[in-house]
């Protein structure tokens, strides 16, 4: 009997770590994207990771688009890849990232593309980056760089849009996730929340060396107006005499 228990439990967990494997592995299938920073608004670089090929394929080209909302990108280099960019007009010079007028700052990008040296074994992964300014947004918002993975058999289009709520799609496109929008100086440095006049007085009062000294200085006050008020006494006794 406990034999046939052993084996029935053996059975199960293997069962269990077969499962588990294979979600890891689906869930780590997708081309995704991680991000230094996601705060609306904030200055980020984006590394995008290709974890396999096309159904066996080897990857020869990897391309991004970048949406609208964001307005210049820089890729990163990649010694293994060649860079290429796709740009088209500004719909107005004020788009542009410096409000430049020069043909090189009239145009936005609107796809980078890494072509493979030689091509990306589809067991192996490689990882791309783009930097750039997040844009405006609410927390949540998803910013999505559509996809197109290139093999030397084949191809995978990663565009589908997510939706929150919604089972995660077969093919999605990497994409960013935005949380709150945080003050910064004109330098682009994060600046520290003013604090509240509640928060000042709780500050003042827990310190025992600022209290020690504002009352000390309040003695010095009060013994200041005693010595006034004594030599004035004084002298109306000396002028009544």
């Amino acid at each position: 009997m406990s034999k046939r228990l052993a084996v029935v439990g053996t059975a199960t967990l293997g069962v269990t770590a077969a499962i588990v494997l294979g979600t890891a592995g689906v869930a780590s299938a997708h081309v995704s994207a991680t991000a230094t920073s996601t705060a609306a608004n904030s200055y980020t670089t984006a590394t995008f990771s290709v974890p396999h090929g096309c159904d066996g394929s080897p990857t020869t080209k990897i391309e991004f688009q970048v949406p609208e909302s964001v307005i210049e990108v820089t890729p990163t280099v990649n010694p293994n890849w060649t860079i290429s960019k796709t740009t088209e007009p500004y719909t107005s010079p004020s788009a542009s990232a410096d409000g430049e007028s020069t043909e090189d700052a009239a145009q936005r990008v609107t796809s980078v593309t890494w072509t493979a040296k030689t091509p990306l074994p589809a067991d192996e992964r490689d990882t791309f980056s783009l930097s750039f300014s997040l844009p405006d947004g609410k927390p949540g918002d998803l910013v999505e760089f559509p996809a197109l993975q290139t093999c030397e058999k084949g191809s995978v289009e990663w565009n589908q849009e997510q939706k929150a709520g919604e089972a995660e799609p077969e093919h999605p496109a990497p994409s960013i996730t935005l949380t709150a929008a945080v003050p910064t100086s004109d330098d682009g440095d994060p600046v520290a929340a003013t604090p509240t006049a509640e928060a000042a007085s709780t500050s003042t009062s827990s310190d025992p060396d600022l209290v020690g000294r504002f009352l000390g200085l309040g003695g010095l006050v009060l013994g200041a107006i005693a010595l006034v008020v004594a030599v004035a006494n004084t002298r109306r006794r000396s002028a009544s005499k």
